[in-house]
């Protein structure tokens, strides 16, 4: 039992590229004790969750498997402790739905779950979970099921919308000398409609994911009207500062030849 205590504590947090590591002091006797153990079966899950989302969000053994982490001794996983193995292979999604009730749902609405094979785990791993990111879909693992085409419009969608925001995102941070708060607040509320889209793309209908992506593209090209007018005014008044300048190095030149040519008048 104790061995597979890890067997499933990274199944169902938020998806992404992880790569912080949790680097507190841990006082966690569920991984204390496993990451020094000299079989690699008992210590690998340890290291495996400790480049995860959920090391990095500070979700440890018994967000999972429930126990008593504080407590070195094996009565950690009793069932007085409310010890919890892990789900069955049918019960992943829903044990992951737990903490993640909205992509759960939706995942529930698609084809990878009509099969009665697909769960979390298939794209998203157990110990060495990762949040959602774009790598997820790839070819090496979409096509290990099907073709990949249908897979690579998704990750076209997506990529464009974050592609799109990121550009908007990096043109607010470069305007100087104006007020971007209210811009930035539209940001936020795009991002908060982009990460819908995502969650949507957990269904993988193309046409749902469509419609929802054109909503957050409507948004992107009204903000993007703004930054654009911003910008402007930006270089307006860049254009009119350098306008001033030279304009007051060819009245001081002026000033200094005709100076000059004063001295000379009166020398003769």
């Amino acid at each position: 039992m104790g061995a597979l205590l890890l067997g499933l504590a990274a199944v169902c947090l938020r998806p992404g590229t992880a790569g912080a590591v949790f680097e507190e002091p841990l006082k966690n006797s569920c991984i204390t004790c496993h990451r020094d153990l000299k079989i690699e079966r008992l210590s690998r899950p340890v290291a495996l969750w400790a480049s995860s989302v959920h090391a990095e969000v500070g979700n440890t053994c018994d967000g999972c498997h429930g126990g008593d982490p504080n407590d070195p001794t094996e009565k950690s996983m009793s069932d007085g402790k409310q010890f919890y193995l892990g789900p069955k292979e049918e019960e992943i999604t829903g044990f992951c739905g737990k903490c993640h009730q909205e992509l759960s749902e939706y995942f529930k609405q698609s084809v990878h779950w009509a099969t009665g094979t697909q769960n979390c785990i298939q794209c998203h791993g157990t110990h060495t979970i990762q949040r959602i990111s774009l790598e997820i879909i790839n070819p090496e693992k979409c096509s290990s099921c099907h073709e990949y085409e249908s897979a690579d419009k998704l990750r076209t969608v997506l990529l464009g919308l974050h592609d799109r925001f990121g550009g908007s995102k990096e043109k607010i941070k470069n305007i100087k000398g104006l007020p971007t708060q209210p811009l930035e607040n539209e940001l936020d509320k795009v991002w908060s409609q982009l990460r819908q889209v995502r969650m949507v793309s957990h269904t993988f209908d193309m046409t749902r994911i469509k419609k929802k992506a054109e909503e957050v593209q409507a948004l992107m090209t009204t903000m993007e009207t703004e930054i654009a007018r911003l910008e402007g005014i930006e270089k307006e008044r860049k254009f009119l500062g350098w306008g001033l300048i030279a304009l007051f190095a060819a009245l001081s030149i002026a000033t200094f030849v005709y100076n000059r040519a004063e001295k000379k008048t009166e020398s003769l």
